[in-house]
C-alpha cells in the first residue's frame, strides 16, 4: 500500500542517521477505534452518515472495499501496522505504546529520552458512548477481526 511504502521508504532512508534515536508510536485497539470513528463522524460530520445508520450498518459500509474513498471515513481503516514496519515486515520503532495505557506508556517514552514526565490532558473525552464491546455482534466483531488481522496479531490485541 502507499502508506506502507511511504513509511518504509522514509525509514530506510533515515535508518542510518536515526539508529541512535528512540523511535516510538502509539496505537489503538481496532475494535475500540471503529466505535470511536462511528461516534466522531456522527458528531463532527453527520452529513457522512446514512439516516439512522446503526453501528453495524456503518461498519459494513466503511469496510466495503467497493465503496468510494472518503477521507474522514477512511482515516481509521488504514492498518496501524503499516506505519510500524518496513517493506520486509521488520519493526521500525523501538517502542509501541497503546492508547489504552497512554499515560503510562508516554511516561516510559519520557523516561527513555530523558525528559520530565508530563501529565497528558484529555480534552475530548467522549461521554456519549458505551464500552466498545457493547457495540458488537459476533458478526461485526469478526468483520473487524478480519479487516485488521495484521494489527491484532502484531499489536497483541484481543476483543
Amino acid at each position: 500500500s502507499v502508506s506502507t511504502s511511504a513509511s518504509a521508504a522514509g525509514a530506510s532512508s533515515a535508518a542510518s542517521s536515526d539508529s541512535a534515536l528512540f523511535k516510538f508510536a502509539f496505537v489503538r485497539n481496532p475494535w475500540d477505534l471503529q466505535v470511536s470513528s462511528y461516534h466522531h463522524i456522527r458528531r463532527e460530520r453527520p452529513q457522512l452518515m446514512k439516516p439512522n445508520e446503526s453501528f453495524a450498518e456503518f461498519l459494513h459500509r466503511k469496510l466495503d472495499p467497493d465503496r468510494e474513498w472518503q477521507y474522514h471515513i477512511d482515516t481509521s481503516i488504514t492498518p496501524q501496522s503499516n506505519y510500524l514496519v518496513d517493506l520486509n515486515g521488520e519493526l521500525i520503532v523501538d517502542f509501541i505504546g497503546h492508547y489504552e495505557t497512554l499515560q503510562q506508556d508516554f511516561d516510559h517514552c519520557c523516561k527513555t529520552i530523558g525528559i520530565p514526565k508530563v501529565e497528558l490532558p484529555h480534552k475530548r473525552k467522549a461521554g456519549d458512548r458505551l464500552a466498545y464491546r457493547e457495540y458488537y455482534t459476533p458478526e461485526t466483531q469478526a468483520l473487524v477481526e478480519s479487516a485488521f488481522a495484521r494489527d491484532i496479531e502484531l499489536l497483541g490485541y484481543t476483543f
